[in-house]
């Protein structure tokens, strides 16, 4: 695990335990936002920060993850003696530290965008906002998800930081290469509903030649997915790689010929950013989460419109000098977002409630 479980010693700075546990088994964008949040509040300036993880404990089933937030994370907290506490996945513990800080990437289970049994739906849409109510600090990504937040929590807008996230340094540093012999769209994301990775499927199916891969967890809604692809006659042009390693992805994103992306509700949306910052096109579902981060650089559909993103990625793939000209736009603004950027918010958020 390395940097993601080390501590920074400075004892005239705020400490600040930072939850990074996301970043341990199959890390997704939840991993990557607490992991790269940590290394950039690691080299800030005004905070001690230090890592609120166990490396040998995987959260990615409801029991550990229920187990994590109410009975490991604060046994940890207690024994970190920080000033601050920041919950970097939206949840928090029943008996949260007063100084709490809580960053909330979407409103997923109260917004019923996913699906899931009685008590998950319970415990990420019913107690989990009553509790991240209680916070000294509520973080977000975005203005739209801001927005969102505010008005699911039924609190004044005011509680609500926006601090953002960002592309890697290592999508600035892939060197295109698509895949001329056997060309592919990518999805990127965990295959659930609310990703609609069906819409990809069914757009697929109106443009000849083409493959989708799918890199990204599996959840139950892939079989859906499946029985969409045999539906469609589509099944042998469709690569549903489940989660990669991060090499993978970096490869993946280096031989793809576009990125797809009809997810219907995001709190931020960073695989069509990392995407931008790859130099890929980008074909997305339109959205304010989404057009707030990527701008009029990337190609728009309805959500759940596969005629439309048909459309649209047939024009990317068609190629010529507007599109050589967007993608060139996309990667100058993916730049503006930094994580030094990032943490410099979230640090004048700690300031504010010490």
């Amino acid at each position: 695990m390395g940097s993601r479980c080390s501590a920074k010693k400075a004892d005239d700075f705020v400490r600040v335990a930072v939850e990074t546990q996301f970043a341990v088994g199959t890390s997704t964008g939840l991993g990557t936002y607490a992991t790269r949040l940590f290394e950039a509040l690691a080299r800030h300036a005004g905070v001690d920060a230090v890592a609120l993880c166990d490396p040998a404990f995987d959260v990615w089933r409801f029991d550990r993850r229920l187990y994590w937030d109410q009975c490991r994370a604060p046994l940890l907290a207690n024994r970190a003696r920080a000033d601050i506490v920041h919950f970097t996945g939206g949840t928090v513990p029943v008996a949260a530290p007063r100084r709490t800080v809580v960053t909330v990437h979407d409103l997923v289970w109260l917004r019923e965008a996913n699906r899931g049994r009685p008590y998950v739906r319970w415990y990420f849409g019913s107690l989990q906002p009553s509790l991240v109510r209680r916070a000294a600090a509520i973080i977000v990504d975005t203005l739209a998800s801001r927005a969102d937040v505010a008005d699911g929590l039924r609190i004044p807008p005011e509680r609500v930081v926006v601090a953002g996230a960002a592309a890697d340094d290592a999508f600035f540093s892939i060197v295109r290469r698509p895949d001329s012999a056997a060309p592919f769209i990518l999805a990127v994301g965990t295959v659930e509903e609310r990703k609609d990775l069906v819409t990809a499927v069914r757009t697929l199916a109106r443009v000849p030649s083409l493959r989708l891969v799918s890199a990204g967890p599996h959840t139950p809604y892939v079989e859906t997915v499946k029985r969409e692809a045999a539906k469609l006659n589509v099944s042998a042009r469709v690569e549903l790689r489940g989660y990669v390693a991060a090499s993978t992805l970096l490869e993946l994103f280096s031989r793809a010929s576009a990125l797809l992306f009809p997810s219907r509700y995001e709190g931020f949306g960073l695989p069509p950013l990392q995407a931008q910052a790859a130099g890929v096109q980008v074909v997305a579902a339109s959205g304010a989460v989404i057009e707030e981060v990527l701008g009029e650089h990337a190609w728009y559909a309805p959500p759940g419109d596969d005629e439309s993103f048909a459309a649209q990625l047939l024009a990317v793939l068609r190629g010529g000098p507007e599109v050589e000209a967007r993608i060139a736009a996309a990667r100058i603004r993916a730049r503006s977002f930094t994580w030094d950027a990032v943490a410099d918010r979230v640090a004048q958020v700690y300031r504010s409630i010490m």
